[in-house]
């Protein structure tokens, strides 16, 4: 019985690790099998990082690539297109805009007559762009924009300027010939009476960039800084020689103040202005070689004064003076006479001149001090030439005069003595 119960144990031993074992392994299963579902997603994931897309830029790239002749062919269809317009269309309008936008101020010059028909020239300006450019000469014709059609009166030559940023230009005694006096004077006469006249110019500019050059147009008109009617004009001193001995034909010198407002150096030949009260012509002055630089300028002249218009005409003057002599002075006008330089009449400044009237005044005393001094510094001859015309009765002055010198004579003899 032992022995049957030993194998059964043996066997209940042997069977017991095998039921064991079945056990574990279905137990195990289940892990093995999450197991191997994480490895196979694990494979699984890897595969889908392995197998990821190209990128957009790798697609963009690609496309290209693949496309590349067709690409080449658009941008070669697109240069031949926009090349020529850029530079037959796009370049010349940024070119024409740049030359729109100039302002050509005036900053100093010179304007000097030479003869009926020829004035010498000189200007400051500035040009300035935001690109490099060079500007080859062009002549500019000179006009005034209310005269329709256009009628230019002066072709000045503007020189070569190569042109970057700020740039300023200097033309320098240019010699211009006057196309249309009538033109010119109108201007003139617009500088003499404004304190700014416009000014206006075409040109037809040839500009290069680099190799490339560019024909466009300029047309303009500025503004210049003129004389204002001279306003200032004054008398500041005044002196008569009425000796009949003197060695000039005239009877008075002094010196003027006549300003200039402008910017430009005016340079006008010798001049005359007839001295006005009224209608009443009183006296004829003359300024030789006259120079008129930016600001005041003492002008000395020398000229005759009329005492045969003043006398006959002293009622009708003291009535016109009333208002001023009230003031303490006596006004007067001055106009053109002549303009002469070369030794020839300029008609385009005696047009304007010679229709102006430029008042002055001059203090009563001072001047009544002058004439009482030319006076005293006077012989009886000088005096006689002056007056006896004037009050139309010589022999009668001549008599007064000579009772008067020989009371001076008299009363020089007298010895006075000491008391």
């Amino acid at each position: 019985m032992a022995s049957e119960r030993e194998p059964t144990a043996a066997g209940a031993d042997t069977s017991a690790p095998a039921e064991t074992t079945n056990a574990a392994g279905e137990q195990n299963a289940p892990a093995a099998d999450a197991a191997s579902n994480d490895a196979s997603s694990d494979d699984h994931v890897r595969d889908e990082k392995v197998a990821a897309g190209p990128t957009k830029w790798q697609k963009v790239k690609s496309h290209f690539w693949r496309y590349k002749w067709w690409y080449l062919l658009l941008i070669a269809v697109l240069l031949a297109i926009l090349l020529p317009l850029l530079f037959t269309v796009i370049i010349p309008a940024i070119v024409q805009d740049i030359l729109n936008d100039q302002k050509l101020p005036i900053y100093g010059g010179a304007l000097q007559v030479i003869s009926p028909s020829e004035v010498n020239m000189s200007i400051e300006t500035q040009l300035k762009t935001p690109i490099a450019a060079t500007l080859k000469p062009m002549d500019l014709l000179l006009y005034s924009k209310e005269t329709k059609p256009v009628s230019s009166f002066l072709k000045l030559k503007f020189p070569e300027v190569h042109i970057k940023s700020h740039t300023n230009v200097t033309v320098t005694n240019q010699t211009l010939l006057v196309t249309n006096e009538t033109e010119l004077t109108k201007w003139f006469n617009v500088f003499f009476d404004k304190p700014d006249a416009e000014l206006s110019l075409e040109g037809k500019p040839e500009i290069r960039l680099g190799s490339l050059k560019y024909h466009r147009s300029l047309k303009k008109t500025v503004d210049i800084a003129s004389l204002n009617y001279l306003d200032g004009f004054a008398l500041k001193s005044l002196d008569f020689d009425l000796n009949s001995n003197r060695t000039t034909k005239n009877n008075m010198k002094g010196m003027l103040n006549i300003p200039n407002s402008g910017v430009l150096r005016l340079g006008l030949g010798n001049l005359t202005f007839n001295v006005m009260s009224g209608d009443i012509r009183l006296g004829l002055i003359n300024l030789w070689d006259l120079q008129l630089w930016p600001g005041n300028n003492s002008v000395p002249f020398d000229g005759n004064f009329y005492f045969d218009q003043l006398v006959p005409n002293l009622s009708e003057i003291l009535d016109m003076q009333k208002g001023p002599l009230g003031n303490g002075y006596l006004e007067f006008n001055a106009t053109g006479n002549t303009t002469i330089a070369g030794g020839e009449h300029i008609k385009y400044i005696e047009g304007v001149l010679n229709n102006k009237h430029i008042r002055f005044t001059f203090p009563v005393i001072t001047l009544l001090g002058d004439v009482l001094g030319g006076l005293l510094d006077a012989n009886q001859g000088s005096l006689l030439d002056i007056f006896g015309t004037s009050i139309g009765n010589s022999t009668l002055l001549e008599h007064v005069l000579g009772h008067w010198d020989n009371n001076d004579q008299s009363t020089k003899g007298l010895d006075v003595e000491p008391s």
